[in-house]
């Protein structure tokens, strides 16, 4: 930083000064007579001192010796006065900071004298130098100038902040430093008659070639001065401007959320009503929620959700508002309506965009939507309530057809209700263990024998039992399933331990896994291996059901699951088979040791076709080593028909229904294999 001028009046009236005789011969050679014994000694000086060739005694402080041989060089050759400003590092080992004047004068004999006097200015050196230290350390930009503009000093935060090239800035205006608008302000300040002692002001700091920065300007005024402090708020403002886009954005995706759809709703409603026309609120979902849910990561999930977003967006108007409400639900505002076609048009267009997969990650995403709408201000003029509505109005799309549409009527109200009273009930029955396993034996067809139980959920409540038909979609849907299957699972591995430590089993429960849990590999392994180690079974004594459709819909996955599963000693079986779309080569790949037909084809045997379809696939499945069990044996002409087919295991009210542990507990006390192999039920 440049130096305060040092005031060599005030250092005389002041200080102790120490005059000196600086002479070079005409041959070069440098002396200094120094008449003071007291100074003398403090330098370690003889009464007459050499000096090297440029004049430079050895006490000067290396860092100061060229300047002070170049300014005692051209008083030689101009015979100006000669500025005498160094540090003089004392045999001590102290340093002290001399200022003074030498006048020089030329001889007869080609002798040059300097008469002259140095001042101890250590203490006032070592106060500027703390001034510097602490002007450069400030974190603002500080810029100090006179009433006329120009600078007494500058911080070098001050000439980044400007993009100054030149770090000494004394004596130039301040004016000509900063941009035009920054720099009119400054100038009204100062040509105030009554100045105020501090003002704080925010101006846009434009330097041409750099980008723009907003800078809030402190500027005071003290001794005829003024003292002028910027601080670059430009910083702040981003942060301010991320934080605002994060309130109004999802944080992953990037779409607008419903804080957005809030902000905007009442601007979209004054606009209405300035011309007359109508708002259209769409609520819009995948049909299949819960099947991507399931097999998708959180990564692709939101990847999906901004591809699903611009296939809307398109199909939209730039007045439109389309916001990602939550996880792959849309709402959306159609702005400026007059008539219902337009509407029918715009849904239309929405409706056909998914009849194409949305690819994401090189994987095909299948899907339609479904439509829910309804309008302001006919249905209603809160945005909570029409949102509300059109969910209600998209659940019954949902309800009745895929890649559909329906208008809201106060009749879907009370269907809604009861809707949301089972997602709440559901969520406190799992929080609170309401949900409970029964069991159902898996019986050899030639033997008679058990071999194996699968476990069931039920729900109970005051009024009785609930069955899953009734609360397995809603837990799939409303994400719930995960928290449902690992009370199932924890629940069977503790009873099959009891009753294999008590001598009456030793046959594996099965589990019905949901779709995401078999995709999410790492988490079904962590879960599975919980069970199994918290409750002490065996891992043979464990088997997992996946359905078809979850495993048709990524087989390479698939298979690398349930053969991992298999590497820990845990079967897998598929269940539900003849309801998805199985390819012999596909299904050949999977390591599955058992294969469920539905029970959809059992209880109507009759019908030829779907004994043909029976016959097949037991068939098929033997072809493939694989054990074949069917679901829904409830007859003892059904078992007789599958005895007849080969099939290798049933399972139904043949035998037994669902039956509590403790039921199942006396079940497998009282079991006559032989009986049972007769297909008569006990």
């Amino acid at each position: 930083m440049p130096k305060t001028a040092f005031s060599y009046k005030k250092a005389l009236e002041q200080d102790k000064v120490i005059p000196f005789v600086r002479k070079k011969s005409a041959k070069g050679k440098f002396t200094y007579y120094l008449p003071d014994a007291d100074t003398r000694s403090l330098f370690g000086f003889a009464e007459e001192q050499t000096a090297d060739a440029e004049g430079c005694l050895d006490i000067i402080h290396w860092g100061d010796r060229d300047a002070y041989a170049k300014a005692v060089g051209d008083s030689a050759k101009t015979s100006a006065v000669c500025c005498e400003d160094f540090r003089a590092v004392l045999p001590s080992g102290e340093t002290m900071w001399l200022c003074g004047v030498s006048t020089p004068q030329k001889r007869r004999n080609n002798d040059i004298v300097w008469t002259g006097f140095w001042v101890d200015a250590t203490a006032k050196r070592a106060k500027e130098h703390l001034s510097v230290q602490i002007l450069s350390n400030l974190p603002e930009a500080v810029v100090i100038f006179d009433r006329h503009g120009l600078i007494l000093n500058a911080s070098e935060k001050f000439c980044a902040l400007i993009h100054s090239e030149t770090p000494d800035l004394r004596g130039k205006s301040v004016f000509s430093m900063l941009s035009d608008n920054v720099a009119d302000t400054l100038q009204q300040y100062l040509l105030l008659s009554t100045m105020k002692d501090q003002t704080v002001f925010t101006e846009r700091l434009e330097i041409p070639n750099y980008p723009p920065a907003t800078v809030e300007i402190e500027i005071t005024q003290k001794d005829g001065f003024f003292i002028c402090v910027f601080r670059d708020i430009s910083v702040f403002e981003k942060r301010e401007e991320r934080l605002k886009y994060l309130a109004y954005h999802d944080p992953e995706s990037g779409i607008e959320n419903y804080a957005y759809l809030k902000e905007v709703f009442p601007k979209v409603v004054d606009q209405a009503k300035v011309t007359q026309t109508q708002v259209a609120v769409l609520s819009i979902s995948p049909d299949s929620l819960g099947q991507i849910n399931a097999v998708s990561t959180h990564l692709v999930n939101t990847r999906l959700a901004t591809a699903v977003a611009d296939r809307i967006r398109a199909c939209l108007n730039e007045s439109d508002v389309l916001a990602l409400t939550y996880a792959h639900h849309f709402t959306v505002l159609l702005t400026g309506v007059e008539f219902s076609i337009e509407i029918e048009k715009k849904i239309e267009a929405i409706l056909n965009a998914f009849k194409q997969p949305v690819l994401v990650d090189d994987v095909e995403f299948d899907f339609s939507v479904s439509i829910g709408v309804c309008f302001y201000p006919q249905n209603g003029d809160k945005l909570e309530q029409l949102i509300e509505f059109a969910d209600l109005a998209l659940d019954k799309a949902r309800s009745e057809s895929p890649a559909s549409m329906r208008l809201y009527s106060s009749d879907f109200s009370m269907a809604a209700a009861v809707n949301r009273n089972m997602r709440r009930n559901l969520k406190a029955a799992i929080e609170n263990k309401e949900i409970t396993a029964y069991y159902q034996p898996q019986v050899d067809i030639k033997t008679g024998q058990i071999i194996g139980l699968e476990a069931l959920a039920r729900w109970k409540t005051p009024d009785g039992l609930i069955p899953p038909a009734d609360f397995i979609a809603e837990a799939e849907e409303y994400g719930l399933i995960d928290a449902l299957t690992d009370t199932v699972l924890d629940q069977a591995c503790s009873w099959n331990q009891k009753w294999y430590s008590m001598g009456l089993c030793s046959v594996p429960v099965a589990v019905n896994i949901s779709a995401r849990q078999f995709h999410n590999e790492t988490q079904l392994l962590k879960l599975v291996n919980h069970a199994l180690d918290k409750n002490g079974l065996p891992p043979y004594l464990l088997e997992l059901e996946l359905t078809e459709s979850s495993a048709m819909y990524d087989p390479k996955n698939a298979c690398r699951v349930i053969q991992n599963l298999l590497d820990n000693n845990i079967r897998c079986a598929l269940d539900d088979f003849g309801t998805g779309y199985s390819s012999l080569s596909v299904l050949r790949s999977f390591p599955l040791k058992k294969l469920k037909i539905d029970r959809s084809f059992i209880l109507d045997l009759k019908e030829k076709k779907n004994l043909e379809i029976v016959r097949a696939t037991i068939a098929m499945a033997h072809a493939l080593n694989l054990t074949v069990l069917a679901e829904g044996v409830e007859t003892r002409q059904h078992f007789e028909i599958l005895k007849s087919l080969g099939c290798d295991v049933i399972q139904g009210y043949l035998f037994a229904q669902p039956l509590s542990a403790e039921e199942t507990e006396l079940l497998l006390m009282r079991w006559d294999a032989g009986l049972a192999s007769t297909g008569k039920g006990l």
